[in-house]
């Protein structure tokens, strides 16, 4: 018997380096944040990368789900960029190629973002085609899977991605979700209401 599917996409509460603007990627901060909503307290199960920062966040947004880490849900490799910012990172060359060719270029000892869009494609790979359910990711992350099952093509920087808000994507049939399709709808909401406040 065939279903919509549905994955609604949150990205964790901040970190020290998200608060300082810092590139963070493969690090594995905690979240600065101690006191966050509980949005669901009903599900068994809540999709996350294997780094903490999505753990702790999944932990107090969904404190009955068990967390189902998938590595390949990592935000993206930021390399020797790792952990500084634009201001010291601004009159460096190849941090200024990278940022005018992200998808061809990578950080030194990093990835770029084709690299990005394979992992998190295989990640997708990994998801049960379950009615409904939630995944706490990263920024990057959550802007690879808009990418390429977003219901129409966009940009890796087309998306903004903040800490309060939520990505609702329906496949019209678990067929479509198990296939790789795009998405049959998309909704953008504040974390905290119900109703969408953009659609694409």
């Amino acid at each position: 018997m065939d279903y919509a599917v549905v994955l609604e996409l949150v990205r964790h509460a901040r970190t020290p380096g998200n608060i300082a603007h810092r590139y963070v990627g493969w690090t594995d901060e905690s979240i600065a944040e101690t006191s966050l909503p509980i949005l669901n307290d009903t599900i068994s199960q809540v999709i996350c990368s294997d780094l903490k920062r999505t753990v702790e966040t999944a932990a107090q947004y969904f404190p009955q789900a068990k967390p189902y880490c998938i590595a390949a849900f990592r935000e993206s490799h930021f390399g020797d960029f790792e952990m500084k910012t634009y201001e010291q990172l601004k009159n460096n060359e190849a941090y200024r190629n990278w940022i005018n060719r992200p998808e061809q270029l990578a950080p030194p000892n990093g990835e770029t973002l084709v690299s990005l869009y394979r992992r998190v494609r295989a990640g997708m790979e990994q998801l049960e085609a379950k009615r409904y359910q939630y995944a706490v990711l990263h920024g990057g992350t959550i802007r690879a899977i808009l990418v390429q099952f977003g219901p129409k093509p966009s940009a890796f920087w087309d998306w903004q991605v903040g800490h309060d808000t939520r990505f609702v994507l329906a496949w019209a049939t678990r067929q479509a979700f198990e296939e790789g399709q795009r998405c049959t709808s998309l909704s953008v909401e504040p974390l905290m209401a119900n109703e969408p406040t953009s659609n694409n």
